[in-house]
């Protein structure tokens, strides 16, 4: 393992970009020299039809663009503690295809969560196999299960507070609730809902883990004109090809400016992080545009 190594944690509301962040987040680093591993938490792999690549799974595999990319699930974390303690894997199949054990995984309250931020913690935790990377970059679930992912250390802890269940759980907490290890970035549109969200959830991480999480904008408008400019095009018939196109963009400049007011005045900042909207659809063109954001390189 490499010492003392980073965890950034990447949540937002579904469709807003978390996983382009997530991906120019591990890119960067990369990029400065760091040995970065970019985890995708679920069943299916998002970064292998992105990336074009042949297969992700729970074994790390290059990306091809400068930083290994593995997908955890709860059943494959568990199935790698289990075996990594019983060392024998027929136990371990005996265990998996005994349909009550199976019964009883699926609806264990938070025990997924727990195998999953097990795994992504036990590099720093010392538990397991050893994660020799100096960075991991955990593209997260979306906002509410993000939640429940976070919360899930401590309630095990109340619920099973001794033996190695309780031991693992306190260990887990105090990882995710160091600023100096873990840190919590949240991505959102300069729209309603995912403002809202966004908005939340921060709240929500903060009360549980007193870390105060990052919010960032993504797909932000930079026209290289401004409101005045915009009201010219609007009002001058000369223009009146581009009239409903101004009038487009001034609309949504304002809505902009609306929702970044909100997030700042309920954050405490003075200004948020941004990516802009990029027009492309080549993946590596938009992960490395990203990328070399001189806020995205200094997280």
């Amino acid at each position: 393992m490499a010492a003392g190594h980073k965890i950034n944690f990447v949540t937002g509301k579904g469709g807003v970009g978390k996983s382009v962040f997530a991906a120019a987040l591990a890119l960067a680093k990369a990029q400065l020299g760091e040995k970065v591993l970019l985890v995708e938490i679920g069943e299916s792999s998002y970064y292998q039809d992105f990336f074009g690549l042949s297969h992700v799974g729970h074994a790390p595999s290059a990306s091809g663009i400068g930083f290994d990319v593995a997908l955890w699930s709860g059943e494959t974390s568990l199935r790698e503690y289990i075996l990594y303690y019983l060392k024998l894997e027929k136990i371990l199949s005996l265990f998996f295809e005994n349909n009550v054990m199976r019964s009883l995984i699926n609806v264990a309250p938070g025990l997924n969560e727990i195998a999953i931020l097990g795994k992504i913690t036990s590099g720093i935790r010392k538990v397991g196999p050893p994660l020799e990377y100096d960075r991991i970059v955990v593209d997260c679930y979306a906002t509410g299960h993000a939640m429940a992912l976070f919360k899930a250390p401590r309630g095990m802890m109340e619920a099973i507070p001794f033996g190695p269940m309780g031991r693992h759980s306190t260990e887990m907490y105090n990882t995710i609730k160091n600023p100096e290890i873990c840190s919590y970035h949240i991505v959102t549109l300069l729209e309603e809902m995912p403002v809202v969200e966004s908005l939340e959830l921060g709240a929500a991480i903060f009360s549980e883990l007193a870390v105060q999480p990052q919010i960032l904008s993504n797909k932000t408008l930079h026209p290289p004109v401004g409101a005045e400019s915009l009201n010219k095009l609007i009002q001058d018939p000369k223009f009146s090809d581009v009239d409903e196109f101004a009038k487009y963009l001034k609309a949504s400049l304002e809505r902009q400016d609306k929702y970044l007011l909100e997030i700042l005045a309920a954050t405490g900042q003075s200004s948020i992080a941004d990516l802009p909207l990029i027009f492309s659809s080549d993946a590596r063109e938009i992960v490395g545009r990203c990328a070399d954001r001189e806020f995205v390189r200094t997280l």
